[in-house]
């Protein structure tokens, strides 16, 4: 199911995003998936990231009161000046840190 929506997302777009800016980002049509097993870096890292990023995103909606552990707290603290920001108010929300679906 998650090979078929990232195939659908980069041919037709999703939501107000045309395909185009889809597959000018992406490099491939189709969603390479690689087993924890194979114990890839990449993927390793992808994980040791995403997940308090997640809760970080979480916790500033409003959907959890969990507060971040340490490590969360320092990775934010570098990856908040990461995030893309509106050009003339310097916002993140809406433009690095989206969460869909939006209500």
């Amino acid at each position: 199911m998650l090979k078929e929506s990232y195939t659908r997302v980069f041919e037709r777009g999703v939501w107000r995003t045309k395909a185009y800016a889809f597959q000018s980002a992406l490099t491939s049509r189709e969603l390479k998936l690689k087993p924890k097993g194979a114990n890839i870096a990449g993927l390793q890292l992808a994980d040791l990231l995403g997940h308090p990023v997640k809760q970080w995103v979480l916790k500033h909606y409003g959907h959890t009161d969990a507060e971040p552990a340490p490590f969360a707290q320092r990775l934010m603290g570098v990856v908040e000046q990461k995030l893309n920001r509106h050009l003339y108010d310097d916002r993140v929300e809406g433009y690095g840190m989206v969460l869909f679906p939006r209500k």
